[in-house]
């Protein structure tokens, strides 16, 4: 149970992070100059969270693939939604 329950928390930790830092790519980017100022902290927090979750220690297999595959969840979602959205502005 304890295992579940961290693998849950640290995708959520995950999640947000790669919320964060493509938030902070994008406003960072895309912004004037006071909201480049909140994509910079976006980035810097999103890095942050990241560097949290890699240097804790897991030595659990199904631990380390459970994140690995919601990543790739995450990343997969976003590049549809981004094609999708190309797709629409096309046509």
């Amino acid at each position: 149970m304890a295992e579940t329950s961290e693998i849950a928390i640290s995708m959520l930790i995950v999640g947000s992070a790669l919320s964060m830092l493509l938030m902070g790519l994008l406003i960072s980017y895309y912004g004037s100059s006071k909201t480049r100022n909140v994509g910079i902290l976006f980035l810097a927090l999103g890095i942050a969270l990241m560097y949290y979750v890699t240097s804790m220690a897991y030595d659990s297999v199904v631990f380390m693939n459970s994140i690995l595959a919601f990543v790739g969840g995450m990343l997969g979602g976003i590049i549809g939604i981004v094609i999708f959205l190309v797709a629409i502005i096309k046509s």
